[in-house]
C-alpha cells in the first residue's frame, strides 16, 4: 500500500502541468526543526544552518484543485487544503492535510489549518512521523509534534 501511494505521488507530480505556489521557508513537514535543531542554534550554529536549508520546500499546484506538491531536501509531499472560509479572491483559512515521504517512502502525516493573505501563508497544526526508511521499513513508532509553517510566493489559491 505504501509503495502504491508514493507511485501515485509521484504520477501525479511529473504528469500534470505544475506551477510554483510558494517557498515554504519554515515547513510543516515533520516539525523537528522547530523543536529539535533551532534550540540548539547558538551551541552548533553550522548544523542548525544546514538543517534550516534541508527542510526549506518548494510547493507547486497541481491542475486537480486544492492539491499541492512539496519537495526539500529532507523530505517530500502531498497535500490538499480544502476551505473553511474563503474571500471573493480565493484567500482566506483552509484546512489541510498532507502524506509526507522521504525519496517516496512515506513516513509520515500532518493535519491542521492555514491562513493565505496576498504573498504570504502561515500554517498550524500537527504532524506524525515515523522513522521510516527503504532500508527499515517500520511504522512501529511515531513522534507527533506541532507544526508552524511559514511560505511565501504567489499564493495560487486552492481550487483557482
Amino acid at each position: 500500500m505504501p509503495l502504491t501511494l508514493s507511485l501515485v505521488t509521484a504520477a501525479l507530480t511529473l504528469a500534470a502541468p505544475v506551477r510554483l505556489d510558494r517557498v515554504d521557508v519554515l515547513s510543516e513537514d515533520a516539525g523537528t526543526f522547530l523543536h529539535y535543531d533551532l534550540p540548539q542554534a547558538a551551541a552548533y550554529a553550522p548544523i542548525t544552518g544546514a538543517r534550516f536549508v534541508e527542510q526549506v520546500k518548494v510547493v507547486f499546484t497541481v491542475p486537480v484543485g486544492g492539491l499541492y506538491a512539496g519537495v526539500s531536501i529532507a523530505s517530500q509531499s502531498l497535500s490538499y487544503e480544502g476551505p473553511l472560509w474563503r474571500s471573493q479572491d480565493g484567500r482566506g483559512l483552509f484546512w489541510t492535510a498532507s502524506v509526507h515521504t522521504r525519496l517516496l517512502m512515506p513516513y509520515g502525516a500532518h493535519a491542521g489549518v492555514a491562513w493565505r493573505y496576498g504573498i504570504l501563508r502561515v500554517g498550524v497544526g500537527a504532524s506524525a512521523s515515523s522513522e521510516a526508511t527503504w532500508a527499515r521499513p517500520e511504522w512501529t513508532e511515531w513522534r507527533v509534534l506541532p507544526t508552524l509553517a511559514l511560505g511565501f510566493g504567489p499564493n495560487i489559491a486552492p481550487g483557482q
